[in-house]
């Protein structure tokens, strides 16, 4: 009679143990429904999403706002597990229109109850080799493309722990997101904008340093090698400064530099001091234009790259007219400086606003013997496009440089133009050229990268051909305006088709060298043609026919470069 009592004992305890579980099981599967019913409260505002074409049917998955969950989650505690896992994980595979793997810690689940949740998060990679990127739900969910990664059950949606989590970083104001994509355009104009307001204010403003200093024209030639020097050096150094301190940090930097510089020259001090704020304007100029770049080249988009230089031509435009205004009324040149001072400054506190959280978008194509600066500088100069990139800004700075700076002059002396007609041509010019990259920014116009460019390069030099040709004030207006209309595309284009053939790892050394050899072109470029033009007889009249050749090598090395990398 004592061993069928054992037994009987034995048995009620076991289903005593089997009862317990089971309790244990059901309030870990509430708390899941508890988790995702407060969620979709807190998500879901009066309408529900309907599911994609193509998915599987509402029955077998709960849908919220932001992410699924798989009712066989739900029953899982109630499944049976081998006994020799320490720590139990479900497998599951579903054949949708693309395939996953799902793996789940059951030990990870009560974390539920203590505020964690089911969270989309657009940083993770995929964990399952069988994973693919290209069906119905990577256009379902917002912020996915193809080639992102996917998670649990083929979307973007998985299960993450609070480590894992990133927060998106965006403006809200009200019921309105701005994305971070559109905030850190807004930085990038911001300090292009500046930047280019010293490209043509030290020609503007050169008259008045000789009448004040009194000083010869080889002399006071000086300031263009000033500026060109901190620019170079600025952009060089830049990819490097980048990955060490990181992009807010160097934009502050920028900034201090180029405020330092303005804040030095509007006391009008000796030459040699504003030979140095001079070079400080060019060191900060040429951070905000390699970072900034670097920064918009990561979105390989050629028309944001458009919109971004479109904000450089207009500050080139903006600052002759008010140095013109200053000088009509009389005012001392050097309160022109007290302008991009406090610009500095305002654009220093909207930079550190936007861009303090900006991180480097991550390479999954970056091996690990290639994450120093030394090896990553070694794969940029073996990579044929570095150096086409590098030799078509080389032109397209060239261009640009030459006829910015000698057009004036050609239009007074073979022109016949006078000197305040002149400017203003000038200034037509500089507008075209802003106005073409505005153009070609709009999302209604598509043209092909090598036979776009090359067509545009084409239709500048008949505007040149024009203004070589036809000796009218009508035609000169209308030839400077077309040719700067069809120029203004050239360089943001090369910096988009450049930075899309390199990886991001690759992204800041390229722009800056790429941008570093584009200062030298266009320095260089006028220099020669301005010792060429005192040595021939034709003199000025050298100018379109420099110009054209130049454009036309320019198209044709747009057909060596090679086509967009594919990226599984």
């Amino acid at each position: 009679m004592a061993q069928p009592s054992r037994t009987c004992i034995g048995q009620s305890i076991h289903r005593l143990t089997q009862i317990l579980i089971l309790i244990q099981k059901l309030k870990t599967a509430c708390s899941i429904i508890r988790t995702c019913l407060r969620l979709q409260r807190k998500n879901v505002s009066g309408s529900t999403r309907s599911r994609p074409p193509g998915q599987v049917a509402p029955s077998l998955l709960f849908w919220t706002d932001n992410f699924y969950v798989p009712p066989v989650l739900l029953f899982r505690p109630f499944l049976p597990c081998p006994p020799h896992r320490q720590h139990h994980h479900f497998r599951s595979k579903v054949d949708m229109s693309q395939t996953a793997t799902c793996e789940i810690k059951l030990d990870e689940l009560p974390y539920l109850e203590h505020g964690t949740s089911l969270l989309y998060t657009k940083s993770l990679s995929a964990q399952t080799p069988d994973v693919l990127t290209d069906g119905p739900q990577a256009e379902y969910f917002s912020g996915l493309t193809p080639g992102s990664a996917m998670g649990a059950m083929g979307s973007g949606h998985t299960l993450v722990s609070p480590g894992q989590i990133t927060e998106p970083f965006g403006l809200r104001i009200g019921n309105i997101l701005i994305e971070d994509k559109v905030l850190y355009l807004t930085g990038a104009c911001m300090g292009i904008f500046l930047a280019s307001l010293n490209f043509t204010a030290t020609g503007a403003n050169l008259p008045s340093f000789q009448n004040h200093y009194q000083l010869s024209y080889e002399t006071v030639s000086l300031v263009f090698l000033a500026g060109f020097g901190g620019y170079l050096v600025s952009c060089v150094l830049n990819s490097v400064l980048q990955r060490v301190i990181g992009t807010c940090n160097v934009l502050l930097m920028a900034g201090a530099l180029h405020g330092g510089g303005a804040l030095l020259i509007s006391f009008a001090p000796p030459f040699p001091v504003v030979i140095i704020g001079l070079t400080l304007m060019g060191f900060g100029g040429g951070f905000y234009e390699a970072c900034l770049t670097s920064v918009v080249s990561h979105f390989e988009d050629s028309r944001i790259m458009n919109i971004v230089y479109a904000f450089g031509g207009l500050g080139a435009l903006v600052s002759p007219f008010i140095i013109g205004g200053l000088a009509k009324t009389n005012t001392p040149w050097k309160f022109y400086y007290w302008i991009p001072l406090g610009l500095t400054a305002l654009v220093a506190v909207c930079h550190f606003m936007l861009f303090r959280k900006y991180a480097t978008p991550p390479d999954h194509e970056e091996a690990p013997e290639h994450k120093n600066v030394r090896a990553r500088f070694k794969l940029v100069v073996r990579m044929p496009i570095t150096w086409i990139g590098i030799i078509l800004m080389v032109l397209s700075y060239a261009i640009v440089d030459v006829l910015s700076n000698w057009l004036t002059a050609y239009l007074i002396d073979v022109k016949g133009t006078g000197p305040d007609i002149s400017r203003y041509q000038l200034a037509m010019f500089w507008a075209g050229l802003t106005a073409g990259r505005i153009f070609f920014s709009l999302p209604i116009i598509h043209f092909r990268e090598r036979l776009g460019n090359a067509l545009l390069l084409t239709s500048m030099c008949g505007a040149i051909g024009l203004l070589w040709a036809v000796n009218s004030a009508a035609s000169n207006w209308v030839a400077v305006a077309i040719a700067g209309f069809f120029l203004g595309p050239n360089t943001p284009g090369i910096l988009s088709i450049v930075s899309t053939r390199v990886p991001p790892s690759l992204k800041e050394i390229v722009v800056s060298l790429t941008i570093g050899s584009a200062l030298v072109g266009g320095t260089l470029g006028s220099l020669i043609f301005g010792l060429t033009v005192g040595k021939v007889s034709l003199g000025l009249r050298l100018l379109s026919p420099v110009i054209i050749v130049l454009a036309g090598l320019s198209a044709l090395l747009f057909w060596a470069v090679p086509p967009r990398r594919k990226v599984d």
